[in-house]
């Protein structure tokens, strides 16, 4: 339990830093497009390529890739029932945010302090799926609602898509995987060293763009999100842990890790889709002890550890 409350604070820290940072002038909000991109193209695809290290495909793990889709769709769908009546950038801004996880800086850390590798790798596969929907496909149908139907065709899907770096370096990672081919050990070793950069970039990002103002409709939707991840993350994990056909400790990670803080490029996103980035920065980083608290709590109802 401790562990877990210093990694949580110690987030919160980095979160808190960057906002005192730009209070005190050392940086500037102008400053968050160059850690952006330093976050998209450089330290977050070189943490991937880390991750993968070692891991091989099995059944369990492509059910785990599945599942990462498969939430993010139902999300996706749910938000857009939901908010069909509301203008385009707001609806955008519920599509970014109730979906997607913040896996590969909050979660897998996290999980990684307490499981085997082989319940680790789990993580990493969910990840996957994770990732793909997040940096390709949750964007870009974002995108095409902010703009307006008709707006975006296929080849500015396929160019959104492929001019991600994280989605590029997933869809990479999985086809060596698929074709059992391993990396040289020094890749692993460098992809590391800078892969580790990436939490403190990402955090310090979000607590650039921590911006608390903001008018009582957008506070009504940093709400409405946070309830219905809520809702859905609760859905989510007793559909896994009662039906999905694969061993115990593998569903009960899956239910937990649905619980996940929502994904830290968030911000990025809804900015470009014409949304308060405020919110979105706000919102995500009173998300990460919130879900922590969350994850806490299931790991120890349920005994995983």
């Amino acid at each position: 339990m401790e562990a877990i409350m210093v990694k949580a604070c110690g987030f919160l820290f980095m979160i808190a830093l960057g906002f005192v940072l730009k209070r005190i002038g050392l940086f500037s909000i102008d400053d968050s497009s160059v850690l952006s991109k330093i976050v998209l193209k450089i330290t977050l695809p070189m943490a991937i390529v880390s991750n993968f290290k070692g891991l091989e495909l099995n059944s369990s793990f492509m059910v785990a890739i599945a599942i990462g889709f498969i939430v993010h769709f139902v999300a996706i769908t749910v938000a857009l029932i939901l908010t069909r009546k509301k203008p385009a950038e707001q609806r955008a801004f519920y599509i970014i945010n109730t979906s997607g996880y913040n896996i590969g800086l909050c979660t897998l850390p996290y999980m990684s302090s307490f499981f085997a590798a082989e319940a680790v790798a789990l993580v990493c596969m969910f990840d996957v799926g994770n990732a793909i929907m997040c940096f390709g496909f949750t964007f870009s149908i974002a995108m095409m609602v902010s703009k307006g139907k008709g707006n975006v065709d296929k080849k500015e899907i396929l160019k959104t898509l492929f001019s991600s770096m994280p989605f590029v370096t997933y869809l990479v990672m999985i086809l060596l995987c698929a074709g059992n081919i391993v990396l040289p050990e020094p890749v692993y070793t460098i992809a590391g060293m800078i892969g580790q950069a990436n939490a403190c970039v990402a955090m310090l990002l979000i607590g650039i763009l921590f911006e608390p103002k903001f008018n009582r409709n957008e506070l009504k939707d940093m709400i409405g999100v946070f309830i219905l991840r809520m809702i859905l993350g609760t859905a989510f994990a007793l559909c896994i842990y009662h039906f999905l056909p694969i061993p115990l400790i593998y569903r009960q990670i899956l239910s937990v890790i649905v619980f996940s803080p929502i994904l830290s490029v968030a911000p990025i996103y809804t900015e470009r889709c014409g949304y308060n980035r405020s919110v979105a920065a706000v919102l995500n980083s009173l998300m990460i002890p919130f879900s922590m608290i969350v994850m806490t709590v299931l790991l120890m109802m349920l005994k995983v550890y």
